[in-house]
């Protein structure tokens, strides 16, 4: 055991000069007022973590959080290879809703030759493990710079537990090795001299605990980025839920085995494969689930990986044999893996693409979750009647702000409305409602609201 340690030390301290601090100045995405106008943008400082990958032929290329450069205006970088010296970085992609938590940036051709030239040993180009096969107690070291130190910091620990996928979320690695804020977005390395993960998050309250991003889903995001591809993962394209015994007579089984479809969504997964509501899915490309949709005898039965962590590590586009009963009967389909179809409520993290119209005295939007989240220290049942409209597939518009002395302010129209029809005819879209007040005659607009408010505004 000592031996081991004392590799994985030697290790990580090679690797650290593979390792980078981020230095970010941007917007202030958590703040309400910019949420709701986002024609009001405040600024910030921070920091963060990245490193650089080795993959196929980049260079200059690092791999961080994608929350470290989310609203990023400016990107910089420095090293222990380069003193204190900073070199700026461009945004290459990342994931806009944070998961996984990945975004990957690169040097400019020019910066990377300055590094190059000032570096007193060559970039240290760390490489991703493959497959899934980490275990807990196996020892990490996580690498990164928290709390704005100027020096990399190495925290040793162990992989403690595994927190499995669902429907919105990805699998993370759990970790005893401290991983603190301005850590995110640094490697996790094992002894073999890989990356197992990246440095995401340490919960708040709790000792010891910290989230790692396995490599594995770091790897299907920075192909999606090069590709200049939005990064989605493949889904199951509707929703599922847990079998039971009582089910047995219902769907002819002998015992209960496999999830149970309750939807498939038009233009999803299960559609495309041809399964129906009650269907059961009892294997996906060989995995076998247990009734509560783990796969059965996965690190012997102590790691609950599910469907949902299996099918997002298929690559949108690869084919999926899935194993379903219906009506007591086993039958085999294959379909093309794809992301799930999209909602008209989507999440718009953002700030410069978060589109609105002014008019009326009202800032207009698209709903998006972070309007809702938003309203939460508005008006909460505004917010509840919004929660209602998640599972549409059209967009909704929200009213998210109101000025003063204008016409919605005298109206007294307030913030959290959702506008469904303007002059009679339904609208969903900015792009429709703008059409609507362009092009009618009258010289005023009827708005109708989703729960029968109207307001009658003169057009100017």
């Amino acid at each position: 055991m000592p031996k081991i340690k004392t590799d994985l030390t030697r290790v990580a301290r090679q690797m650290m000069s593979g390792v980078v601090q981020i230095h970010v100045e941007g917007y202030i995405e958590e703040d309400i007022q910019s949420v709701m106008n986002p024609a009001i943008k405040r600024t910030g400082n921070w920091s963060g973590s990245g490193f650089f990958i080795k993959y196929k032929n980049l260079e200059g290329y690092i791999v961080t959080n994608a929350h470290v450069i989310r609203n990023a205006i400016k990107v910089q970088v420095s090293s222990m290879l380069t003193s204190e010296e900073r070199f700026d970085a461009e945004v290459v992609g990342l994931v806009k809703q944070l998961e996984p938590d990945v975004a990957l940036i690169k040097l400019t051709d020019a910066e990377l030759q300055r590094f190059e030239a000032l570096a007193f040993r060559k970039i240290a180009y760390l490489e991703l493990r493959q497959g899934s096969s980490l275990s807990r107690g196996e020892e990490i070291k996580a690498i990164g710079y928290p709390m704005g130190m100027v020096e990399p910091n190495i925290s040793g620990g162990e992989i403690t537990n595994f927190i499995s996928g669902s429907e919105y979320t990805t699998e993370r690695f759990v970790t005893d090795a401290a991983i603190n804020p301005g850590n995110s977005g640094g490697p996790s390395v094992s002894k073999d001299g890989k990356v197992v993960g990246l440095n995401t998050a340490v919960m708040v309250g709790a000792d010891n605990i910290g989230f790692i991003t396995p490599a594995g889903f770091v790897k299907i995001i920075i192909e999606n980025l090069l590709q200049q591809n939005e990064p989605h993962f493949a889904g199951i394209g509707g929703k599922v839920q847990k079998n039971a015994a009582n089910f047995n007579r219902l769907l002819k089984q002998s015992a209960p085995r496999g999830v149970i479809v309750c939807r498939a969504e038009a233009g999803g997964f299960l559609q495309q494969a041809g399964l129906q509501q009650r269907d059961v899915i009892v294997a996906i490309n060989g995995a076998e689930f247990d009734r509560h949709g783990i796969v059965i005898g996965n690190e012997g039965h102590f790691r609950h990986k599910n469907i949902f962590d299996v099918m997002k590590l298929i690559p949108i586009g690869n084919e999926v044999s899935i194993t379903y009963r219906r009506d007591g009967e086993i039958h085999t389909t294959c379909a093309d893996a794809m992301r799930n179809p999209e909602k008209g409520v989507v999440s718009q993290p953002i700030i410069d693409d978060r589109k609105y119209l002014e008019v009326f005295g009202m800032i207009i939007q698209q709903l998006s979750f972070e309007i809702i989240e938003a309203m939460n220290d508005i008006d909460t049942n505004a917010r509840i009647d919004m929660l209602q409209t998640i599972d549409q597939e059209k967009p909704t518009l929200a009213v998210t702000h109101i000025h003063q002395g204008t016409q919605a302010d005298e109206m007294e129209w307030p913030v959290g409305e959702l506008i469904v029809k303007a002059n009679g005819q339904a609208v969903h879209t900015l792009a429709e409602l703008r059409d609507r007040l362009n092009n009618d005659s009258d010289d005023a607009v009827l708005l109708e609201c989703r729960n029968g408010r109207i307001g009658y505004f003169r057009l100017e």
